[in-house]
């Protein structure tokens, strides 16, 4: 199935390209969305299998499509003939095949895709879509929203026979470049080094100010590209008004759906939709269809976030996070007194380290040093007469009191959310933080002054701007130096390519931290199997107590979900082991050797004795509970 899929993705592509009359590469970030909540759609009635059928159905309808008419079938031809010969569009098919068969070998290492990013889609990939209640196996994370699974899992599901890692992180690269390849309709020559410069700066950029990417699949870079192609869909105007507007709020549905503080970022964009009609296109266009459109841009993603909170609510999924945000609103969490400390560590990180915390051979930017360049930027596109006074000032307020409100609600969060993270005390670990959770803001400014300084050459020329020595070429070839001298290359080669020497590695670690009572616990409960899900929870000796292994199990278990507890015999009884059970939601019981547990544990199996290493349903009937043996899940 994995040529429909692909062709009936380039088939959607090319029939937004054609029907809206606009380039291929603006068309791909909207067919991606598209894609997206659809598979999202299909998560809810774990029915993503059925894509398969709709991506035939898609082929066929294209070909139906062709052979119909003659007439369309030759301007079908012909508009798609003269969107691949353009070096954009050749240059965007190049990065988004090269990319992903490059990471095909990546394996998971960073420990927020063993806590959810990873372990989530492993689990959606064998339940074909989401987990039911209380079997989502990263409970600690269970309203994180799935925006970004959703291409995970297409890329995964071209195996559809086992969960493979590297077509996941193929997936999440696929996504994110897709939303930056508009980028590539400002190469207008087909000169091959200028083309090979473009292509190699485009998958430098997001470095510049961002490397967790480059490890993990977390969604915050993905967060940033598309809050970035956001802005450039507000300010290029050149488009008829469904594709204007449609692809906004695509843009933003599918933002809503990356991650919980989204809402921060498509709350950002919407301000920023409805200042630069109101400030920028109103003088000009008066018309009552562009305020429902803006309109519709805040309900529809506000829609979309809604149906996933209200999934989570029916499904008693809810984020660690977001229940200590919820105590400490209510005042019932007790925060450290560390704020001078925090508020150091932050002042040295913004001020002082890298924004992307390692050194580069040319320029290292600061978070402080970033903030103050993109109003700079913004200026010299005014002299230059790329965009005009009014737009200048626009732009530059918004960019500040955007930058300074994320810098102001990130230091907010040390102070409070975050604040018993001690390592947030260390500058390096602050500027890690700065650096993750601000890429919307760095990356999307820049991709906007990127798409302004580019969109606009000709029109300086024009008015005698012409003094670039390079021509209409010369924004292209600042915005590639800028991305080269502050470039972090070793993390992206290591992302590409260098991650290859590490990969053997990796998989010896992750061996030896996931014991051998954990083999056999993981042979015993039928992880990775296709639609088996349950809630196990696994019990320990309390001189047995490693949370990290208990991450590393998880991930190796999705789809089963795992809870953990650790007892000790001369303190619990058989009330407290089912007090366990009944608190982490578990319907199974797993144990490895308790030190003096047999009695406690056989006490909950009616006489039967009990068995450590063997999968036990819990049964309750008449107001009495016991463990009951088992060879599987009945449910």
């Amino acid at each position: 199935m994995v040529f429909f899929h692909v062709a009936a993705f380039a088939v959607l592509v090319l029939f937004i390209s054609y029907k809206s009359g606009e380039e291929l590469v603006d068309a791909i970030p909207v067919g991606v969305c598209i894609l997206t909540l659809i598979l999202y759609g299909l998560s809810f009635v774990n029915g993503l299998s059925w894509s398969d059928y709709m991506a035939a159905a898609g082929c066929l309808f294209a070909v139906l499509l062709l052979v119909r008419n003659a007439e369309r079938r030759a301007g079908i031809l012909r508009h798609c003939a003269g969107e691949m010969k353009k070096p954009g569009t050749i240059l965007a098919v190049l990065i988004l095949a090269a990319v992903p068969l490059l990471t095909l070998g990546k394996v998971v290492t960073w420990w927020d895709d063993y806590n959810f990013w990873a372990t989530d889609v492993k689990s959606i990939f064998y339940l074909d879509g989401f987990a039911g209640r209380y079997r989502n196996v990263a409970p600690e994370f269970g309203d994180y929203p799935p925006g970004t699974q959703m291409m995970k899992w297409w890329f995964v599901h071209f195996h559809p026979e086992e969960f493979r890692e590297g077509l996941m992180f193929a997936g999440y690269y696929f996504m994110n470049l897709s939303f930056l390849v508009p980028l590539f309709r400002f190469v207008k020559k087909k000169n091959i080094a200028l083309m090979a410069a473009a292509a190699a700066a485009l998958w430098l950029f997001p470095t510049c100010v961002e490397v967790f990417g480059c490890d993990g699949c977390c969604a915050d870079l993905t967060m940033a590209v598309i809050y970035g192609a956001f802005l450039c869909a507000v300010v290029d105007r050149k488009h008829g008004r469904l594709f204007y507007y449609g692809r906004q709020i695509l843009f933003l549905m599918v933002l809503m759906l990356c991650k919980n503080t989204a809402f921060l970022w498509a709350g950002f964009g919407i301000l920023f939709a409805i200042g630069h009609h109101v400030f920028l296109v109103r003088r000009e266009e008066k018309t009552r269809a562009d305020g429902w459109c803006l309109f519709l841009e805040a309900v529809f993603p506000a829609l979309t976030e809604v149906s996933w909170l209200l999934f989570c609510v029916l499904n008693r999924r809810v984020a660690k996070l977001t229940g200590t945000a919820l105590h400490m609103a209510a005042g019932s969490i007790q925060i450290p007194d560390v704020t001078k400390e925090l508020v150091d560590a932050f002042l040295t990180a913004f001020v002082r380290y890298p924004l992307h915390r390692w050194s580069t051979p040319a320029v290292d930017l600061s978070p402080l040093a970033l903030y103050l360049l993109i109003p700079l930027f913004v200026f010299i596109l005014v002299k230059r007469e790329k965009i005009d006074r009014r737009q200048g000032w626009y732009l530059g307020i918004f960019s500040a009191v955007s930058g300074a409100c994320f810098y102001g609600i990130n230091l907010v969060s040390h102070l409070t959310i975050f604040a018993a993270e001690t390592q947030y005390l260390e500058p390096f670990a602050m500027v890690s933080s700065i650096e993750r959770y601000g890429a919307p803001f760095t990356i999307g400014s820049l991709y906007l002054t990127a798409h302004l300084s580019m969109s606009r050459a000709g029109k300086g020329r024009e008015k005698g701007a012409g003094r670039y020595p390079f021509g209409e070429t010369a924004p292209l070839l600042i915005c590639l130096a800028f991305v080269f001298l502050t470039a972090d290359y070793q993390s992206a080669f290591r992302a590409l390519l260098g991650y290859r020497t590490t990969v053997s590695q990796s998989l010896e670690e992750r061996a030896e931290i996931v014991d051998d009572a954990a083999e056999d616990f993981l042979e015993r409960t039928g992880a990775g199997e296709h639609g088996k899900s349950a809630r196990v929870l696994y019990l320990r000796d309390i001189s047995d107590v490693s949370w990290v292994r208990n991450t590393y199990i998880s991930f190796e278990a999705s789809p089963i979900s795992v809870m953990y507890a650790n007892v000790d015999a001369a303190l619990a009884g058989p009330e407290e082991i089912l007090q366990i059970l009944h608190d982490s939601h578990a319907e199974y019981l797993y144990a490895d050797k308790i030190v003096n547990g047999d009695e406690m544990l056989e006490a909950l199996t009616a006489g039967d004795g009990f068995e450590y290493g063997c999968l036990y349903r819990l049964a309750q009937e008449a107001g009495s509970a016991q463990l009951v043996k088992v060879e599987g899940y009945d449910g």
